[in-house]
């Protein structure tokens, strides 16, 4: 298949498998109030189950990118949505908490590892100057996708009878229909440069260095991994424990709960396109994350303020403005520059370990916080306060402006196809 338009097609079926699989990550929050009365779970269990698919990719995303790789980015796609689907089956047969633990952290190391598979497809189907703009269509369908399950989850839940087992066995089945589409539609392309191109030799020394070590240490990458581990301790602190919060200090119901949840991620999937045309237009991103870390911490922090439904709409709107972090940051991995296009892969890898630790550390905060101070508002609002991190990033970081000549000399080096064979390696 050699039709670059094909290249939709591949993008949104992975980005579909993702999406689905991260639905059911984070749709814990809205599970948890029945699982927790069905095992008698305590609030660090609730905050530890909340984590726990995060744990294995904190220390194994960055060899599983490497590993992945090295292999067709379809047949470690297929893989893993067929492990998913076993892993999604298990979690909602658990008798035991413990099996319940283990199968979510399973299950978010198999997630994990379609991210650097998913980053070779995009690199493969589409041009380096699309790249933030690929990202950007992506962080919408996220949120959109993220929201939709937030508002349905409760729904399924309440015509399931509120069993909450239920509800992961039709997940199961969703995701073996994807296993299947996968199969039949998705598909590897490679990029080779254009002979002649002189991109190459134009890279100064310390760009030229495709070193996997000088990959991680990339300054920028670095400040992204800051910048997205502290924005997604927020953000997942607030998509597990918010829905009980509400409920239990002001009687706010759970289809409420997942109503201001879809409005915050709807709001951030449409900022992060916007807010990828204004950097494209304008490389203001540095004042652009400032301000966006101060959206998330002061828009979060008024969520815990008030049981008025008016008011938690604005708030949950001013907010999602925020969601904008997620496709900026995220492309960091695809503009460093003097890195190669074979270690992509692991710099996407890199940035997703410091997601992993951004979403293990929110719930587990905040739900060991609760326990100690005996009530959740102020765990929520300091959780909230890591978004500020958000700020020293936005100061120094340099993908966006200078660092741009990386993607433009990537783009003057070709966009021709080679059908069949080795893929050529490209350099940024």
């Amino acid at each position: 298949m050699s039709r670059p338009w094909y290249g939709w097609v591949v993008v949104g079926l992975w980005l579909s498998s993702t999406l689905s699989g991260f639905v059911i990550v984070f749709n814990i929050g809205i599970l948890l109030p029945s699982i927790s009365e069905d095992m008698g779970l305590s609030p660090g269990q609730q905050g530890l189950l909340g984590s726990a698919a995060f744990w294995g990719n904190l220390f194994l995303a960055i060899p599983l990118g490497w590993w992945t790789s090295r292999f067709s980015p379809k047949a470690v796609i297929a893989s893993t949505l067929a492990l998913g689907t076993l892993l999604i089956l298990l979690q909602g047969w658990s008798p035991a908490y413990a099996v319940l633990l283990m199968g979510r952290l399973c299950f978010g190391v198999v997630l994990m590892a379609m991210e650097p598979p998913g980053a070779a497809l995009i690199s493969q189907w589409f041009p380096p100057h699309r790249i933030v703009f690929v990202n950007s269509v992506a962080n919408v369908v996220f949120s959109l996708t993220m929201g939709l399950g937030l508002l349905a989850t409760p729904l399924i839940l309440g015509a399931l009878g509120g069993d909450w087992r239920m509800s992961f066995y039709v997940s199961g089945t969703v995701f073996a229909l994807l296993t299947i589409a996968w199969l039949l539609f998705g598909r590897d392309r490679h990029r080779t440069p254009r002979r002649g191109s002189g991109a190459a030799g134009a890279v100064s020394p310390e760009a030229s260095s495709t070193t996997l070590r000088a990959t991680m240490a990339h300054k920028d990458l670095l400040l992204a991994c800051v910048g997205m581990a502290g924005a997604v301790l927020a953000w997942s602190a607030f998509l597990s424990f918010f829905p009980s919060f509400l409920l239990d200090r002001y009687g706010v119901s759970l289809n409420w709960s997942g109503a201001l949840l879809a409005i915050n991620l709807a709001v951030g999937g449409v900022s992060g396109m916007v807010m990828a045309f204004v950097v494209a237009r304008t490389r203001r991103v540095n004042s652009i994350l400032v301000l966006i870390g101060l959206s998330m911490t002061g828009g979060y922090a008024a969520m815990t303020l008030t049981g008025s439904i008016p008011l938690l709409v604005l708030f949950a709107a001013v907010s999602g403005l925020s969601g904008a972090y997620f496709p900026l940051l995220y492309s960091v991995a695809f503009q460093l520059r003097g890195v190669t296009a074979d270690r992509i892969p692991v710099a996407v890898a890199t940035v997703m370990t410091a997601v992993s630790l951004g979403t293990l550390l929110g719930p587990m905060l905040t739900g060991f916080l609760q326990e100690a101070l005996g009530e959740l508002r102020l765990p929520l609002i300091i959780a909230s306060a890591a978004g500020l991190l958000l700020l020293p990033v936005g100061a120094f970081i340099t993908v966006g402006h200078a660092g741009d000549g990386a993607a433009e000399q990537r783009s003057e080096a070709g966009d021709s196809m080679a059908p069949s064979g080795p893929a050529k390696r490209e350099t940024i």
